[in-house]
């Protein structure tokens, strides 16, 4: 494949995590404003931070001890161990708090406005480790991936309106269209029950509304394709099957173009594919277009060694809305900056 050139211009952060500003612990989802701005939902420091194109730290949010170092809580404004993130036309920022089983919204100030959801399998509620993906359309509805629950997996796609309001969800596990996680069993990939916070099949991941479609974009991990649905939540198609593997993070560019982090080669999860260890041979960032064609990969090669350092994730990718050949990705504790030469 003939593709653009893929530069790797700065990484941000040290390889081995930290907890001061700047630095970042399996920062897990990103997502970018509209001067270009980097959000960063750092999981395992329990904080939200906001950061330049060029990995300045502009401010944080969440929960800070007594020793000054970054802690969970369950106060409006603080998080526990989070994965969405997303960043609405007016710069309203979006958490999806995962463990505490709730959404959260704050102006583009970082300044507390509301949040919405609670525990459990009805509507409005989420899963024992969800949400872990938002998205929203232009007539200011939320969407929110609900994966998982102590009960056995929610794997389904919730629809909020500007205000919290719960409007419709749709989705459950299963490998048929509008389905999502169903190759990987409920009672979890390594066979023990589920419990909260553990883990368990994945899917729906990562959301986006397409700007030039209007249809909703849902990565579907463990059944190895991104699914595409109309705003009411009618499933229209999947893509890429046979190229892409479990998905995580997606973001779209303003032509529609589906930008997806997650693996080359299946790890050892549910009997699927070759037991092998996921090592960073094994780390892609997929560019597909609208129609699904593989435009592009970002592999360990052009990350110059740096998609892995000690098991770490790649998981969350986010592309600059003011210059869309900048691309930011996940790798292990840190962010990596390119430019895609198309």
């Amino acid at each position: 494949m003939t593709g653009p050139k893929i530069e790797l211009l700065s990484a941000f952060g040290p390889k081995q995590g930290g907890r001061r500003p700047g630095q970042f612990h399996n920062p897990e989802g990103l997502a970018s404003d509209s001067r270009g701005r980097i959000l960063v939902a750092d999981e395992t420091n329990h904080r939200v931070q906001r950061i330049s194109p060029d990995g300045e730290p502009l401010w944080s949010l969440g929960a800070v001890g007594a020793d000054g170092r970054p802690r969970h809580g369950t106060a409006p404004g603080q998080f526990f161990m989070f994965r969405g993130i997303g960043v609405d036309a007016d710069d309203n920022l979006f958490v999806g708090d995962s463990w505490n089983n709730r959404v959260q919204k704050f102006d583009a100030g970082g300044r507390f406005e509301m949040m919405f959801g609670s525990y459990g399998n009805g509507p409005g509620q989420f899963g024992g480790a969800g949400p872990n993906g938002l998205a929203f359309d232009a007539g200011g509805h939320i969407y929110v991936s609900d994966t998982h629950t102590y009960l056995g997996g929610n794997n389904r796609v919730q629809k909020f309106d500007h205000r919290g309001r719960f409007v419709a969800a749709f989705g459950g596990h299963g490998e048929g269209p509008g389905r999502f996680a169903g190759r990987s069993p409920l009672r979890g990939r390594y066979g023990y029950e589920i419990g909260r916070g553990a883990s368990s099949p994945e899917g729906p991941y990562g959301l986006a509304v397409g700007p030039v479609s209007n249809h909703l974009y849902a990565s579907d991990t463990e059944n190895n394709c991104i699914q595409v649905f109309d705003l009411q939540g009618a499933w229209l198609r999947s893509i890429g099957e046979g190229t892409i593997f479990q998905p995580r993070q997606i973001c779209l560019d303003s032509r529609e173009n589906i930008y997806a982090a997650g693996f080359h080669c299946p790890p050892d999860v549910a009997g699927i594919g070759p037991v092998v260890p996921v090592g960073p041979q094994h780390r892609f960032l997929w560019i597909l277009n609208i129609d699904g064609d593989l435009l592009a990969t970002i592999t360990a090669d052009d990350a110059g060694g740096l998609f892995d350092h000690a098991g770490g994730r790649h998981h969350a990718v986010a592309v600059s809305r003011t210059d869309e050949g900048l691309v930011f990705i996940q790798a292990g504790h840190q962010i990596l900056k390119f430019r895609v030469h198309w």
